[in-house]
């Protein structure tokens, strides 16, 4: 698939099947997603893939209503990155933004969740995802990812949806 195609088709899935995602293919779409760019090359991304349904539960538990895709996702991907990397927001999303699009490629749903500075009752969403899951202090979590099989039918994008006075030329 061409990528304009996958971009034109990727949508927030939210509900999936009841239907495993191997190991292989996440482990296929986080390598490639670790090939993103980043300053200076520095690669400060690290991912946790999570196909432990328990797990995922408590991860849900962070943020319950945000989280709420996690209820039928299968597998997610915790995306963290090392902090001394001053570009580490940056390239941690640009990695976050790969997985979704390789998603796409392989017949895959995703949902990206917020977890950098969200809260639920006052208690920080990446601590408890950091504490869950071990992730060390140093590490932040910008996000998780829900993937599966869609169990939902989205049409996809067009490029009529552009409003094209967000486009500026030379200058604003």
């Amino acid at each position: 698939m061409e990528l304009k195609e996958i971009i034109l088709r990727r949508r927030s899935i939210r509900k999936f099947k009841a239907q495993e995602v191997s190991l292989d293919i996440l482990n296929e779409i986080t390598k490639y997603a670790l090939l993103a760019p980043s300053g200076r090359n520095s690669k400060p991304v690290e991912l946790v893939i999570v196909t432990d349904k328990n797990k995922i539960r408590e991860i849900k538990k962070a943020r319950e209503g945000a989280f709420s895709f996690l209820e039928s996702a299968p597998a997610c991907i915790v995306v963290t990155a090392d902090e001394a990397s001053s570009t580490w927001l940056s390239d941690a999303s640009i990695v976050a933004t790969y997985i979704q699009l390789l998603c796409v490629d392989y017949g895959l749903g995703s949902c990206w969740g917020h977890a950098f500075e969200r809260y639920q009752d006052g208690i920080s969403v990446e601590e408890s995802i950091k504490n869950l899951l071990s992730i060390p202090a140093n590490y932040r979590v910008l996000c998780v990812i829900g993937i599966g099989y869609p169990d939902e039918i989205k049409d996809g994008h067009s490029l009529e949806e552009v409003n094209n006075e967000k486009l500026h030329y030379e200058n604003w």
